[in-house]
């Protein structure tokens, strides 16, 4: 069903956009120093990095894709990957961003920061890459736009935050955001190891 990609990739691009990260900073920094707009601009390198990555992704795991025990390998390792995301943002106990904000950035740099992020590669070819193959064409182009939509969404309401409430990137209320999309996650991580057990006992 459309609804089960659109929800999942709605939770994978909140989760990856409110999660603290390389590019994160680069938006927060790019927002205090230059203003909203050069924020929002960097908030666009999904844009222009996801895309090469999920082509290659692709053309990789459509050569195995009639091949069960790819498929099967491949959402086990995705559905791991979202469980030890989801463990990581669950054990953080304090958002600190103050120290990290001393580099100068543009959108060059975030370009160049988010291709140098192992994070995407793994995404792409593991998790997200397992729902592109399994879904039709509505599916599957539902999963892209919306990841990729919900991830620079929600890197632009992290500069807006920055650029109005910086504090409250730091407070409670974020904190307990990351911790209720962390358990999401987990919890598509085990649905992703419950599938491909099922494909690979059919």
């Amino acid at each position: 069903m459309v609804s089960e990609f659109f929800l999942a990739a709605l939770s994978f691009g909140l989760a990856a956009g409110l999660k603290p990260g390389p590019l994160g900073i680069i938006v927060i920094q790019q927002t205090l120093s230059k203003g909203l707009p050069a924020g929002v601009r960097a908030s666009l390198a999904p844009l222009a990095t996801d895309g090469p990555i999920i082509v290659a992704a692709l053309w990789l795991l459509t050569q195995f894709k009639q091949i069960d025990l790819f498929t099967v390998m491949l959402g086990l390792v995705g559905g791991a990957y979202l469980i030890w995301l989801s463990t990581k943002m669950l054990r953080v106990d304090k958002i600190s961003l103050s120290n990290k904000l001393n580099a100068q950035g543009s959108l060059a740099t975030a370009i160049k920061v988010n291709l140098l992020n192992p994070g995407p590669y793994l995404f792409w070819f593991t998790v997200g890459g397992s729902y592109i193959i399994r879904g039709n064409a509505w599916e599957s182009t539902a999963f892209v736009v919306t990841a990729i939509g919900t991830l620079i969404l929600s890197k632009m309401f992290v500069a807006l935050l920055a650029a109005q409430f910086f504090s409250a990137l730091e407070g409670r209320g974020y904190l307990l955001a990351m911790k209720l999309l962390a358990l999401v996650l987990a919890g598509f991580g085990v649905l992703t190891i419950a599938d491909s057990l099922a494909i690979g006992l059919r």
